[in-house]
């Protein structure tokens, strides 16, 4: 355990500037290029179809890791519980419970008659930290921590690559309507964005998807 802190923070990164370049693109040439030169085969070799199947299975794995890590962690949480010291003092009105050894660096700062109790607690957080760490290891949490991390880092790549193609078919610009939408409502800074409207577009793609490729496959309106 690090003497300064324990830190446990497992939220995964934010979007926000992946979704912006996103934007800029599906705002740029990328979609005018996709209505000048269709092609008649339905899709297949479009570059951004393919890079939409490459981030499905991306996509798929991360969240997959994800729902594991979150399973792992609860586990650690119930059974070992977050590292913590419980320190309780006359000079206290309560007990508090101290997660790191820079809390308990502040708290004594304002009660100065703790600091002899520092020792103390460093061994209290080590122990705990040590427990914490062989259970880690026995379920392989932090493995799958990052796993995670490498599968979230693959699927912003290919997002990048896609949205790096120019989409040549329907099936193109509904594949970036597609990557755009799970991207850009994963997270609460999303949560004004206007979805309804990007999906009712995804809708009108998938329409004319039916009308003029009816045997095309691999999106759903």
């Amino acid at each position: 355990m690090a003497d300064s802190e324990i830190s446990m923070s497992l939220s995964r990164p934010s979007r926000r500037d992946l979704l912006s370049a996103a934007l800029a693109t599906v705002g740029g040439s990328s979609f005018k290029s996709a209505a000048a030169a269709a092609p008649q085969d339905g899709g297949t070799t479009d570059a951004a179809v393919m890079a939409w199947k490459a981030w499905r299975a991306a996509h798929r794995r991360t969240l997959a890791l994800c729902r594991k890590q979150q399973r792992l962690e609860s586990e650690l949480a119930r059974t070992i519980g977050f590292p913590q010291a419980v320190l309780a003092a006359a000079e206290l009105p309560s007990p508090v419970r101290i997660n790191s050894l820079w809390q308990f660096d502040e708290l004594a700062g304002d009660v100065p008659a703790l600091c002899t109790r520092r020792a103390e607690v460093a061994a209290v957080l080590r122990a705990h930290q040590q427990r914490w760490d062989d259970a880690d290891r026995a379920i392989g949490y932090s493995v799958t921590r990052q796993k995670e991390a490498a599968a979230s880092a693959d699927e912003e790549r290919l997002i990048a690559r896609l949205f790096a193609a120019n989409a040549t078919s329907l099936r193109g610009l509904s594949a970036k309507l597609d990557v755009l939408i799970a991207v850009g409502a994963d997270g609460a800074e999303g949560r004004h964005f206007p979805w309804p409207e990007l999906r009712r577009i995804r809708r009108d793609v998938a329409r004319l998807m039916q009308l003029h490729c009816p045997d095309a496959v691999g999106f759903t309106a």
